[in-house]
């Protein structure tokens, strides 16, 4: 159990680093403006395990650079996993862009510790101001053992300012999961997400998870 869930972790550890959208697993076709940094925790409950997320990144010249780090803990057994990812995105025409990211991950006290890493081409249609669509497309070349397919799609819809509403349907570590969730943003670059995952099939669980972020410039 140990073993399966350390090795867990470590991708959702690198798969974690880039999410521009916070917790959720479908991630939008654009990268941090140009002098900006984010830092962003999140707590997941589900099926008796718990994942305790950290993460940052910076965009630096074109590109986007995240780390993160997941400590999970379940049935007795914990372990952490580290990620690391660099994301890149462009706008084709208006409403329109595109984007790929690619994410490593480690895996703590553990031999070997890289346990794989994440490939994703990302594309955003957003037809009006308060309605985006994302598509993600990509594979988890895991080590030491089989490649496996990584998609989704997701709707973001901002019925009235400061507030989205996320709806995603998606394929992560062998399970397909269905998620909708709230996110209030405040302050200065404030953001707090509460969302439901709903375990459609596969080995994974439904969970809880309730996070924060903070953009803010260098």
């Amino acid at each position: 159990m140990l073993r399966r869930l350390a090795g867990m972790t470590a991708l959702v550890a690198a798969n974690a680093a880039w999410g521009a959208g916070g917790h959720h697993a479908v991630d939008d076709a654009s990268i941090l403006d140009e002098g900006t940094c984010k830092v962003e925790s999140w707590f997941s409950r589900g099926g008796g395990e718990r994942l305790l997320h950290a993460g940052a990144g910076c965009r630096i010249g074109s590109v986007e650079l995240s780390a993160g780090t997941d400590y999970v803990r379940a049935d007795g057994s914990s372990a952490t996993g580290h990620g690391l990812a660099a994301k890149w995105a462009t706008e084709l025409t208006t409403g329109v862009s595109v984007g790929v990211v690619v994410a490593p991950g480690w895996q703590a006290r553990a031999r070997p510790r890289y346990q794989g890493s994440t490939v994703l081409a990302l594309a955003t249609w957003a037809p009006r101001d308060d309605l985006s669509l994302h598509l993600n497309l990509g594979r988890d070349f895991v080590h030491r053992a089989d490649d496996e397919a990584r998609y989704g799609v997701s709707v973001e819809w901002i019925p009235v300012a400061n507030w989205s509403l996320v709806a995603e349907r998606f394929r992560a570590e062998q399970t397909h999961f269905l998620r909708a969730g709230a996110r209030w943003s405040f302050g200065q670059g404030w953001s707090v997400d509460l969302s439901r995952a709903q375990r459609l099939s596969g080995p994974g669980v439904s969970d809880w998870t309730l996070g924060a972020t903070w953009e803010f410039s260098r």
